[in-house]
């Protein structure tokens, strides 16, 4: 496990300046190289890390955490997309339909299941040490 920093110098779709720093222990179990497990544990911590959503609930908008994972999902979706050879074959998808398509297949590849499965394990243990 090697400790490691990410810095991603990006701009929103709205055009504004976006500066994401990550540091921690790159696990290299996605890939035996650095960066992407890191990029996965930071990108799943903040998703995890739902203190934002209170605010707007007590304030009426009781479909925020609907909002908030239709975002999330609609971006898997476009990741999805950028993933296939030919991105032009699924033009006529929406993001979201590739997720639901995603969802559909993803019992058809066992690697895919293990490393879920392993992450379920991880998340169970978690919850239980939450809880004591």
């Amino acid at each position: 496990m090697d400790k490691g920093m990410s810095v991603i110098n990006t701009v929103d779709r709205k055009g504004n300046n976006l500066k994401i720093t990550v540091e921690g222990v790159d696990d290299q179990e996605l890939a035996h190289f650095g960066g992407l497990d890191l990029h996965v544990k930071a990108a799943k911590a903040m998703i995890g890390n739902t203190d934002g959503m209170t605010f707007p609930e007590k304030h009426g908008d009781i479909f925020i955490a609907e909002k908030v994972a239709a975002l999330y999902l609609n971006e898997i979706g476009e990741m999805l997309r950028n993933s296939y050879d030919d991105p032009e074959y699924l033009e006529e998808l929406t993001n979201i339909e590739l997720v639901k398509d995603f969802f559909n297949r993803i019992h058809e590849n066992k690697e895919v299941l293990e490393v879920v499965e392993k992450d379920n394990l991880l998340i169970s243990k978690s919850r239980n040490e939450d809880e004591i």
